[in-house]
């Protein structure tokens, strides 16, 4: 996003599949025409096995170059596929948005009393990577990657 809260596209690209070949080189050819050396980049997407392995490859959005978070929009939807609770899921968005350390740990106690699997699905996540309160500020205010 620009500095007006405009989308603006840096790259794309139009593959056969979403696979970890594909994303190392899409991360490739953006490091070396978009990049080009900058730091302190915040990469927000999905889980996607082949991207998260293709990140980590990289030196761009590996601390303290850079950063790679997860969409909390994904996050709560696969939480969601897993307990099937819109009460939940509603709880997950407040604790993954939620700024203030205190009022996270209040939603996630909520969560774990509502049903404990759900809390411990969400305590195996690195809440760096996908909560606000644990970020460093690195996403912005930034909580998506569906902000188009």
């Amino acid at each position: 996003m620009d500095g007006n809260q405009q989308v603006l596209p840096l790259a794309f690209a139009i593959v056969d599949a979403e696979t970890y070949p594909y994303w190392k080189w899409f991360l490739q050819q953006l490091s070396r025409h978009v990049i080009r050396g900058r730091r302190g980049l915040c990469l927000i997407s999905d889980r996607h096995g082949g991207l998260i392995k293709a990140v980590r490859e990289g030196l761009d959005f590996v601390s303290p170059h850079g950063v790679h978070w997860y969409c909390l929009r994904y996050v709560c939807s696969n939480f969601n596929s897993n307990f099937k609770n819109v009460v939940l899921k509603d709880l997950c968005w407040q604790a993954g948005s939620e700024y203030q350390l205190r009022k996270f740990n209040r939603i996630m106690k909520e969560i774990k009393k509502q049903n404990v699997k759900a809390f411990a699905y969400l305590d195996q996540i690195n809440k760096e990577k996908w909560t606000t309160s644990h970020d460093g500020g690195w996403r912005c205010g930034i909580l998506a990657t569906n902000m188009s």
